[in-house]
């Protein structure tokens, strides 16, 4: 059984992964030729990412899932609203902080001097997650609009960007976009779930969702509020060290692989832990179910580490020689059409998207499908990517694509069903996972590079990944509400709680 499934998911994973693969791979031939074992490491680190995504998926199904829903149905059925708050603050804190895709960025920003400690970035953010997660718990116990909740909590941040230092802005809104990564997103899906089965209320599909989104608010206000506290100017310069690819293949794996190993323990075993006082406080599972559990965990530690050994031995290094060959050569012109075109495949290799698009589908009963959600983020990331590369050849202010985007997906949500809203902003925090960490940003700041030397222009890349797809999904939202009241205009129900199927062809 386990054999079937897994090759269900390998063929799956396939049509993720190939036509990335097999674009970065004609593009180092024609415009950036590596040595031999340079292709050799390359083609492993794509066969390492095929095996990772399916054994992930794989493992969340039967972990991941049962854990957070378990824990958020004991919270809700305790009634304690105190320890309901409490936990998922910890909750909250412990799953950021072994965030994988959190410690990929943090160890790129690690040389610009002012989060020179890896360990404070990191504190900062897992502390901005842990508040919002108590603010979406009382979300959901006072029936309170998560469209309120973001406008107030956006239009705070805007008011505060101006009193922070310029050169913290990118990476303030990056900080945000990397906290819902392949082990936090399965778990706070689930977890909302959770919580969201015994409310008895009206609109279960809109109180199930909505976390992921409240996890990246919550990091950049954080973030900020520590920003008002650094001086205003600060040296920083940005090392631009070189970055070879291939060498000893063997060698590169091995410390790579040893390296996750370690880091992904480190992020499973908080949660494992928390699982297993749970489970002799409040959830007393069956022997079965604990079985499944541990079984999906081994599944989605292996599947993890072997992910993230071939995004950060093989795509990575790849991305920035890329960024840097195409940008000082005669195909600069190719810059922009490629972001489009990297933004739009990248997505489908991203495993914290194939979680959303599944859970999405079971919580609206089969009503918004997975490949709705997956084209419309597709579209919503390629016009990312392209923003994001327009953002670094021409200099433009962060800020310029983020206030008018965040204000019109805003705007929307006030339109827009509170399903529509939960589900786009959530589909937000899983653009930015492990490839838009280790292989657009990469690329970009390899462009970077060349455009200004020294100058950390391709931070802000990861939070413009992340704004883009809710705005497509509001955009979707919009288009059917509008075709809903046109086609049942004596009813007074707005769409929150009527979903028909949508579907791409």
């Amino acid at each position: 059984m386990i054999g079937k499934n897994l090759m269900k998911k390998l063929k799956e994973s396939l049509g993720a992964i190939l036509p990335i693969t097999f674009i970065v791979l004609i593009l180092s031939i024609c415009i950036s030729p590596m040595s031999f074992s340079a292709y050799i490491l390359f083609g492993i680190c794509a066969i390492f990412m095929l095996f990772g995504i399916s054994l992930f998926t794989l493992g969340t199904d039967s972990s991941m899932t049962i854990m957070g829903e378990s824990i958020g149905k004991s919270l809700c059925k305790s009634k304690k609203l105190s320890l309901m708050l409490i936990c998922s603050a910890f909750i909250g804190f412990i799953i950021t902080f072994a965030e994988p895709d959190l410690a990929v960025l943090a160890e790129q920003i690690s040389d610009m001097g002012i989060f020179s400690q890896q360990f404070l970035f990191i504190s900062i953010v897992s502390i901005g997650v842990g508040l919002f997660l108590i603010v979406a718990i009382l979300k959901v116990v006072f029936r309170i609009k998560l469209s309120i909740i973001l406008a107030i909590g956006y239009a705070l941040l805007f008011v505060l960007t101006p009193l922070v230092p310029n050169y913290l802005t990118p990476i303030i809104f990056d900080s945000g976009s990397v906290t819902t990564g392949p082990i936090s997103v399965p778990f706070l899906i689930a977890f909302g779930l959770g919580i969201a089965s015994i409310t008895h209320s009206n609109d279960n599909t809109s109180d199930a969702l909505g976390y992921l989104a409240l996890s990246s608010l919550g990091p950049i206000l954080a973030t900020m509020i520590f920003g008002l506290f650094l001086p205003r100017e600060a040296n920083i310069v940005v090392t631009t060290e070189a970055i070879t690819m291939g060498g000893d293949v063997a060698k590169t794996l091995i410390l790579t692989l040893v390296k996750y190993l370690k880091d992904v323990a480190i992020t499973i075993l908080p949660i494992a832990l928390i699982f297993t006082i749970f489970q002799f406080t409040m959830l007393k599972l069956s022997k079965q179910t604990i079985k499944k559990i541990v079984m999906g965990l081994v599944y989605m530690y292996i599947g993890v580490v072997i992910f993230l050994t071939g995004v950060n031995a093989g795509f990575l290094p790849i991305a920035s020689i890329l960024g840097k060959q195409i940008a000082s050569g005669e195909f600069s012109w190719i810059l922009l059409p490629l972001s489009l075109v990297f933004g739009y495949f990248i997505i489908a290799a991203e495993p914290a998207i194939h979680v959303l698009k599944k859970q999405v589908e079971e919580v609206t009963n089969g009503k918004i499908k997975q490949k709705t959600i997956l084209v419309t983020v597709s579209i919503g990331v390629a016009l990312s990517v392209f923003f994001a590369m327009l953002k670094t050849l021409y200099n433009i202010p962060l800020l310029a694509f983020l206030i008018p985007i965040y204000t019109i997906c805003i705007a929307l949500s006030f339109y827009n069903s509170q399903v529509f809203t939960s589900i786009a902003f959530d589909a937000g925090g899983t653009a930015t996972g492990a490839m838009a960490v280790s292989f657009i940003l990469p690329f970009i700041n390899g462009v970077a590079s060349v455009i200004e030397p020294g100058i950390a222009t391709g931070f802000g890349t990861v939070a413009i990944i992340a704004v883009m797809p809710i705005l497509c999904l509001q955009i979707l939202g919009s288009a059917y509400t509008l075709a809903y009241k046109r086609h049942n205009p004596r009813k007074k129900k707005t769409a929150t709680t009527h979903i028909e199927i949508i579907e791409f062809e």
